[in-house]
């Protein structure tokens, strides 16, 4: 029997890497050769000269770190360490931005601060503000990847250990002085690390770049709009200068990844033990209903006021007409959920979604499985599982464009002959989301295993049952909590995506971010918002159904 399981686990191994081997590591790995191939060409002087796009994105991508960060580090604080009212109330505002997808919150800026059209300049008077350019990007970036660093400022704070603050209390420091002077310190390098994965998320995005810098006069251009461009144009010499500008993308993903591996290493705080001292909230005194009427407008003008006027544009007949009551209307609601497109997009959102829902959990537990299986090379299967996840949308999508833009044929025995036709099918979509999502199954599943006790399955092995039985009878049940709620996140990130469905999609084919998309960019914003806005039902829906599966412990008795 101990002979046998090493077989297992090596057969289970080989089935698990064929996949992700096939469709994840080598069309990027052959993505980055062939960028690497064409950068003696042109270097750094020809990216510099398309447009200035990768100048704009690092600049974008920097100034969306700062925003979050400057505003992310005092509402992490502020709401995990005062007595401030509705704390828990003000976490979820503030968290929304991170499951409404980006381009979303840039419809809704852009109903707002349109120099013309939004609402903010028809109150103010006409170019009070302009959304579009850099500025109006890097400010809807930095809103979007604001939870980011305010929910990783929140947990390092609650790790530091209360008696580091009190041991400077009893020095004589006042409470505000030791939390400031102790506490804040401790917390600093995650607080950074969430501004750095803000970075990588800004340069990576291509909703709103595309949506308020494409239109913009002169246009903003970015890494992900141009290779869109690219892409567009065809031919071998464009998707040859897409794949160098995917590459100078690609590359700043494992240096951003490398910042934020540093910053973790600083940043671990030490770990209350024992009873110890709980942790005793800043008293905000006198300025509690100051300090709340701040935090109460902030919440109002970066979450409220962009849902808010998603929902007005919904309502109106046509965007940017006079605002009364009478050109408000409910006739863009059925005419667009209703209609036979609406539908078709739908149903195949929800098809491929489900299915890449599946799929990540079964490949994530496997992943989970194998890593606690296979001491040695458990590390290797958790990063192939997980990398994807950092790779930007634009470049996995390209990468599978290009790996899979003719037929592949296998012949077997000279007899048999295997064509494996991806190209222009939802398949190769469905394949993109499974890659990018990975990592979602793979650790959940990981941290569910990590609370189960191995003796259930030795029971289960002592009584008689196979290895597989006793993984399906002892552990599999205790998983399903987990793996639920894997693949809400999976089918909720699914069926909001944007960038790989706008670049992987067949024409004559729709999903719910293609539509949204081309609604937004080309035909009509007032519809677009309401597509937007069954959007943000959808995302409330699944984050109340995960709050409400995360509240059920795990009990492993």
């Amino acid at each position: 029997m101990s002979a046998a399981a090493p077989k297992s686990q090596w057969l289970g191994l080989g089935l698990w890497l064929v996949p992700v081997l096939c469709f994840s590591v080598l069309p990027v790995a052959a993505l980055l050769w062939r960028g690497l191939g064409h950068s003696g060409t042109g270097g750094l002087d020809w990216l510099l000269a398309e447009g200035g796009a990768l100048g704009n994105t690092l600049l974008i991508a920097t100034g969306a770190a700062v925003l979050a960060f400057v505003l992310g580090a005092p509402l992490a604080l502020v709401l995990q360490r005062t007595d401030l009212p509705l704390r828990g109330a003000f976490t979820v505002l503030f968290t929304l931005p991170s499951a409404v997808p980006a381009f979303i919150w840039g419809m809704g800026w852009l109903s707002l601060a349109s120099p013309r059209a939004g609402y903010l300049n028809r109150l103010l008077g006409d170019d009070t503000f302009d959304i579009y350019g850099p500025a109006g990007i890097a400010f809807v970036e930095g809103v979007s990847g604001l939870p980011l660093v305010l929910l990783a400022g929140a947990a390092a704070l609650r790790r530091v250990d209360p008696a580091v603050e009190e041991a400077a209390r009893v020095c004589g420091a006042s409470t505000l002085r030791a939390l400031l002077t102790t506490t804040l310190p401790l917390a600093l390098p995650s607080l950074l690390s969430g501004a750095v994965m803000v970075f990588l998320m800004a340069a990576s995005s291509f909703g709103v770049p595309y949506l308020l810098g494409v239109s913009a006069s002169p246009p903003t251009r970015v890494l992900t709009t141009r290779i869109y461009e690219l892409v567009l144009m065809g031919g071998d010499e464009g998707l040859a200068r897409a794949a160098q500008l995917a590459t100078s993308l690609l590359l700043l993903a494992p240096m951003a990844m490398l910042v934020t591996w540093a910053l973790g290493r600083a940043g671990r705080v030490r770990l209350s033990a024992g009873k110890g001292l709980s942790s005793r909230p800043f008293p905000l005194g006198r300025a509690r209903g100051l300090v709340l009427g701040a935090v109460s407008m902030t919440a109002a003008v970066l979450v409220l006021l962009p849902l808010g006027a998603i929902l007005l544009t919904s309502l109106q007949r046509s965007f940017g007409a006079a605002l009364t009551w009478e050109t408000l209307t409910l006739t863009h609601w059925a005419g667009v959920l209703l209609e036979p497109r609406t539908l078709h997009a739908t149903g195949r959102s929800v098809l491929l979604a489900a299915g890449a829902g599946v799929l990540v959990c079964g490949l994530g537990l496997a992943a989970a499985v194998l890593r606690r299986g296979l001491r040695r090379l458990g590390t290797g299967v958790e990063a192939l599982a997980v990398w994807p996840y950092a790779v930007p949308g634009t470049v996995l999508a390209l990468a599978l464009l290009l790996a899979f833009s003719r037929d592949l044929r296998f012949i077997l025995l000279d007899r048999v002959a295997f064509v494996l036709a991806l190209a222009h099918t939802p398949w190769l979509l469905l394949i993109a989301y499974v890659a990018k999502y990975l990592a979602l199954g793979a650790r959940n599943s990981d941290e569910a295993l990590a609370q189960l006790d191995a003796s259930l399955t030795e029971a289960a092995r002592v009584s008689g049952a196979g290895p597989w039985r006793a993984f399906v009878d002892a552990p599999l049940p205790l998983l399903r909590p987990a793996l639920t709620a894997a693949f809400v996140l999976a089918f909720l990130a699914c069926a909001t995506e944007i960038t790989m469905s706008v670049l992987l999609v067949p024409a004559g084919t729709e999903v719910l971010g293609t539509l949204l998309f081309e609604l937004q960019s080309y035909a009509d914003p007032a519809a677009a918002a309401v597509l937007a806005c069954a959007f943000i039902a959808l995302v409330v829906v699944g984050q109340a159904l995960l709050a409400l599966l995360t509240r059920r412990p795990l009990d492993t008795r």
